[in-house]
C-alpha cells in the first residue's frame, strides 16, 4: 500500500495521485485494448493463430513419411522376432537330442 499523508483539509492523498485509466484518451485505451488482445495470440489464449497450408503441406509429409518408416520397422521387428523364435526351437530341440544321446551312451 502507499504511504499517505493528510493535507489541512483532512483529504488523504496518495504520494502517486493519478487518475488511472481516465488520464489516456479514448482512442489510447482502444490502443491498448487491441494491444492487449493481439499479445494473447490470434483469437486469444484459446486459439492458435492458423499455420499456413505450405507448413500444414509439409508437415503431413513428414509425418506420412515416418508412418511409413514405422510400418517398415514394425515389419522388420516382427520377421526378427519370427526368426529368433525359431532359433530358440531348433537350439532347444537340439539340446534336447544331445541331451538324449547323452542318457543313450550312458547306459
Amino acid at each position: 500500500m502507499g504511504r499517505m499523508r493528510r493535507l489541512g483539509s483532512g483529504r488523504p492523498v496518495r504520494i502517486w495521485p493519478g487518475r488511472g485509466m481516465a488520464a489516456f484518451g479514448s482512442g489510447a485505451c482502444r490502443a491498448f485494448l487491441v494491444l492487449l488482445i493481439s499479445a494473447a495470440g490470434c483469437g486469444g489464449a484459446t486459439a492458435p493463430c492458423p499455420t499456413p497450408t505450405t507448413e500444414l503441406d509439409r508437415l503431413r509429409g513428414e509425418s506420412e513419411r515416418l508412418d511409413k518408416e514405422l510400418e517398415r520397422a514394425t515389419r522388420e521387428e516382427r520377421a526378427m522376432s519370427t526368426r529368433r523364435d525359431e532359433a530358440g526351437r531348433r537350439i532347444t530341440a537340439a539340446q534336447a537330442a544331445l541331451d538324449s544321446i547323452a542318457r543313450a551312451k550312458g547306459r
